[in-house]
C-alpha cells in the first residue's frame, strides 16, 4: 500500500483536465492497495489558490476525501530537510509550505506527486523524501 501526498501543482493540473495527471490520479484513486493522505500546509496550500469563497469551500471539500496523516513534523525535521537544502546549495530551490508537506511526508512514509520541481530538488537534497514527478505538459 503507498500513500500518496499530491501537491498543489498536481491538483491544479488535475482540475485543469491535463490528460496524463488526470490518468494518474485516476489510477490511484481505483486502486485498492493506494490512498490520497492530506496534511494541514497541503490543504492550506489548495485552499490558497481559491480566487472566491466559493472556489474555497469546493477545494475544502474535495481536499477532504484524502485521509489526514497522522504524525506532524517537528522544527528538528523541518530544519534538517532546509538545511539539506543550504547543503546541496539549493536553499531557495523550495519554499517553506513545500519543505514542510516534505517533512510530512518523509515521517509518514507517504509519496508526494507534484508537476514542479520543488519536490526533486528536495529528494535530491534529501533522499528519504519520496516523490514522483509529473512533467506539467506531456
Amino acid at each position: 500500500m503507498t500513500d500518496y501526498l499530491v501537491d498543489n501543482s498536481a491538483w491544479s493540473r488535475y482540475i485543469q483536465a491535463m490528460p496524463h495527471v488526470v490518468a494518474r490520479l485516476d489510477r490511484i484513486a481505483l486502486s485498492p492497495a493506494d490512498l490520497f493522505v492530506t496534511c494541514p500546509p497541503q490543504v492550506l496550500e489548495l485552499c490558497h489558490s481559491a480566487r472566491n469563497l466559493a472556489e474555497h469551500r469546493r477545494a475544502q471539500q474535495a481536499i477532504a476525501y484524502g485521509f489526514p496523516l497522522p504524525n506532524h513534523p517537528d522544527k528538528t525535521t523541518v530544519l534538517a530537510i532546509q538545511q539539506a537544502l543550504w547543503a546541496a546549495g539549493k536553499v531557495r530551490a523550495a519554499g517553506p509550505l513545500d519543505i514542510l508537506i516534505a517533512a510530512y511526508a518523509v515521517l509518514n512514509d507517504a509519496v508526494v506527486i507534484s508537476c514542479d520541481r520543488d519536490f526533486c530538488h528536495l529528494a535530491r537534497a534529501y533522499p528519504a523524501l519520496r516523490q514522483e514527478y509529473l512533467p506539467p505538459v506531456s
